[in-house]
């Protein structure tokens, strides 16, 4: 008797470690040093050209609205709770601006195959648990077809609908130089013609000077807006956090 109770307790030892080895333990990695960009796929299961266009567009969201929705795309979570997960990976990357808390995780695990979306406090009016149900249930088909780029890209443009016109970016743009760029040329105009009259200068020679002038103004004030809209102004994600604020998960 004693001798099946021991073996007894060594075999449910033996289980339970073996259990907890293939299980194993998913750790977040680290933020990027640099900048975090929306979409991070570890399993690789994005071509380039599909990762930048869906950078791209949560970029463009993000600055719009202020709204940070990261994709986490790992290969296996190892039992771990995509819910709980996700939430964690939101905390630790302050994904979402500070006093809005409106940060969205997507998580996919390609080989668990599930899926979960998880907001910050903030998002929790607008994107219930409900919606984000409705949604996973919208790409399943997708994702069990492997169409992981299709079903990202319905996903995001699902919750833009949900939360349309919920938060826009406080960030004022500084467009104040725009009406000294209207104003230049005008004073200049009106000081090269007096000084033209007064000094017997040849005013279509002034005025020449003065247009080029302007046009160098122009030019230069354009080239930098665009320069602003470029993807190399993008500072990255993060400064927020604070989830908990609902979600829903599946798998697939």
């Amino acid at each position: 008797m004693k001798n099946y109770i021991i073996k007894t307790f060594n075999f449910l030892f033996f289980l339970f470690i073996t259990t907890n080895l293939v299980q194993g333990k998913f750790y977040i990695p680290d933020p990027p040093q640099k900048r975090i960009y929306p979409i991070q796929d570890y399993a690789g299961v994005l071509s380039r050209r599909h990762i930048v266009t869906l950078n791209k567009k949560l970029i463009s969201y993000s600055k719009m609205t202020s709204t940070e929705i990261l994709v986490s795309i790992v290969q296996d979570i190892h039992g771990e709770d995509p819910n709980i997960l996700a939430s964690k990976w939101g905390e630790q990357w302050r994904i979402g601006k500070k006093y809005n808390n409106n940060g969205i995780i997507i998580l996919l695990s390609i080989k668990d195959k599930k899926i979960s979306i998880q907001n910050g406090y903030g998002i929790e009016p607008y994107l219930t648990d409900l919606s984000t149900r409705h949604i996973i249930q919208k790409i399943k088909p997708m994702l069990k077809n492997n169409l992981y780029y299709k079903a990202i890209d319905f996903s995001t443009k699902e919750i833009f609908q949900k939360l349309k016109k919920k938060y826009k970016n406080n960030k004022k743009k500084q467009n104040n130089n725009y009406l000294w760029i209207f104003f230049i040329p005008i004073s200049l105009f009106f000081i090269t013609f007096f000084l033209s009259q007064k000094n017997e200068i040849e005013f279509s020679s002034l005025f020449m000077n003065t247009f080029f002038l302007t046009d160098f103004l122009f030019r230069n004030q354009f080239h930098q807006h665009d320069h602003d809209e470029n993807e190399d102004n993008f500072d990255g994600f993060g400064g927020g956090g604070s989830f908990g604020g609902g979600g829903s998960s599946d798998n697939w």
